[in-house]
């Protein structure tokens, strides 16, 4: 008796954790045997909110020492360039950000007004040695009342 009620139990579990992983998105790119993800919580964050990301490295399977800055891509390419923690006490000179294995940038965003409604891609350039991946992240910016436009 207790088998027939676990069981549509553990079904019900297994549906909300799929749903919530197919919530949260992920790009992974390999180059040779490096491996870098680029993970996120949405692809619709609104304006004005941080966005926090996370990105990994694995080479040949094993958390890697890596290098990591962001590029954003609009419809003719390359748009800007930003570093992990820009401006903050953690990277306050705006440098390629140095990590082991992965790290989560919870500083990322926000987007800004003049970004909503556009599609764009979100790149983490990953680099080990003489191997660059390039995890992708497509975003389109939703709008929140009270945002403003950046620059």
């Amino acid at each position: 008796m207790r088998a027939r009620k676990a069981i549509p139990l553990v079904v019900a579990v297994t549906a909300l954790a799929a749903a919530g992983a197919a919530y949260a998105g992920t790009g992974t790119y390999r180059d040779g045997p490096l491996t870098a993800t680029f993970t996120a919580g949405t692809h619709s964050p609104n304006c004005k909110q941080k966005w926090p990301v996370t990105v990994t490295a694995r080479f040949r399977g094993r958390p890697a020492h890596a290098t990591a800055f962001y590029q954003f891509l609009g419809p003719g390419g390359v748009v800007v360039r930003q570093y992990p923690f820009a401006n903050t006490r953690r990277n306050p000179h705006n440098r390629i950000w140095r990590f082991y294995g992965r790290f989560t940038d919870n500083t990322f965003g926000p987007f800004g007004a003049l970004a909503v409604g556009y599609p764009l891609t979100v790149r983490a350039v990953v680099s080990v040695g003489r191997y660059t991946a390039y995890p992708s992240y497509s975003v389109r910016v939703v709008k929140a009342s009270g945002c403003k436009a950046i620059r």
